[in-house]
């Protein structure tokens, strides 16, 4: 057959070229194209299971992947592929989160003093509880907040959860922010928003660390998905600028800033809380007076330490001891209690 068409079109244009003179190499160039254009598809049609293997290689890493497939699914719509994942992930261990390995290079600079820690502006602005209270939209004073820090605190015997509760919702590398998920933010009138239904406790435990003696100061509260992603890609850039690979600076930077359309920052769950005297968010915050504090007592306010030393192998990201995530004060006690993250308590009650 191959003898046979090559023939035929040979004999097809030298023809043509023999009848007009000034056809001579339009037909050569057409002969050549169309040639051309057989052999591939003769190479393709030969080699058709091998293509397809490869491209069905290539889809399955890019859906399956941990740090990759938030960004990959929203950018190609490839709805299909984003819910048999999530159904994956959803009907197995949480806690079995898949966190890619590290080279020496990237471990190296994630150790690295304290490097690791940025989710964060460098010129975020700085809130504190006379900041907040005193542009608080609503204008509440400082006693119409009950403290209920001294109640006692259930530890998770006979209380049951509902997976479809605002303040358990799971957002990570594995599980993006649901198309459906609404909520609504609280703004202080400088531009300090989270949503609003986190705003009477934030006030109340940072109101209770002053009684203490602590003043304790938010930055990075809501961040638009924008914004998350100029942190993302500006992260990313710096470590290429330190000799690291695109790929490898990516997996650094989805170690310590979450992929965008996955951080808890884009729904106004999530603030980096530290204190006036240590603004900065390393995780040398972790020493410091407010830093204790705030490990020992947020859960009395529903707030809960989201990425914990030792858990990093479950939640994909590294130890950030500012970085606090509301999930409500029966799920923060039993969080404490049994020295969960929120992907064990998911696993264990949800």
């Amino acid at each position: 057959m191959e003898k046979t068409f090559r023939k035929k079109t040979i004999t097809y244009f030298t023809d043509v070229a023999k009848k007009n003179k000034l056809l001579k190499y339009p037909c050569l160039a057409g002969m050549s194209v169309t040639l051309a254009f057989y052999y591939v598809g003769m190479h393709l049609l030969s080699n058709g299971k091998r293509y397809a293997s490869m491209i069905f290689v290539a889809v399955f890493f890019m859906s399956s992947c941990s740090f990759s497939f938030a960004v990959f699914a929203e950018r190609t719509g490839f709805t299909g592929a984003q819910e048999a994942y999530s159904a994956i992930v959803e009907t197995s261990d949480v806690s079995l989160a898949v966190v890619e390995p590290v080279s020496p290079v990237v471990k190296e600079i994630l150790e690295e003093g304290n490097v690791v820690s940025s989710e964060h502006d460098e010129d975020a602005e700085t809130y504190t509880l006379d900041d907040l209270l005193e542009q608080h939209e609503h204008g509440h004073d400082t006693d119409t907040y009950e403290d209920y820090s001294g109640t006692e605190h259930v530890t998770g015997t006979g209380l049951s959860f509902d997976n479809t509760d605002w303040r358990l919702v799971l957002i990570n590398k594995q599980h993006p922010i649901p198309d459906d998920y609404d909520f609504k933010l609280g703004t202080f009138t400088s531009g300090m928003r989270c949503d609003e239904r986190v705003i009477e406790d934030l006030l109340l435990m940072m109101q209770a660390a002053k009684k203490d003696g602590l003043n304790l100061v938010v930055r990075s509260p809501y961040r638009t998905s924008d914004h998350q992603e100029d942190n993302f890609n500006d992260r990313i850039k710096s470590y290429m600028r330190q000799g690291l690979s695109y790929m490898d600076a990516y997996k650094a930077t989805s170690r310590v800033i979450t992929v965008p359309g996955c951080s808890e920052h884009e729904v106004g769950l999530a603030l980096d809380i530290t204190s006036d005297t240590f603004i900065p968010l390393l995780q040398g915050f972790a020493d410091t007076e407010e830093g204790k504090w705030l490990e020992e007592h947020c859960h009395e306010y529903g707030f809960t330490l989201r990425y914990p030393s030792g858990k990093e192998y479950i939640t994909g990201i590294e130890y950030e001891p500012w970085h606090f995530r509301y999930v409500g004060r029966e799920a923060a006690a039993i969080m404490k209690a049994e020295e969960l993250c929120l992907e064990e308590f998911w696993d264990k009650y949800l």
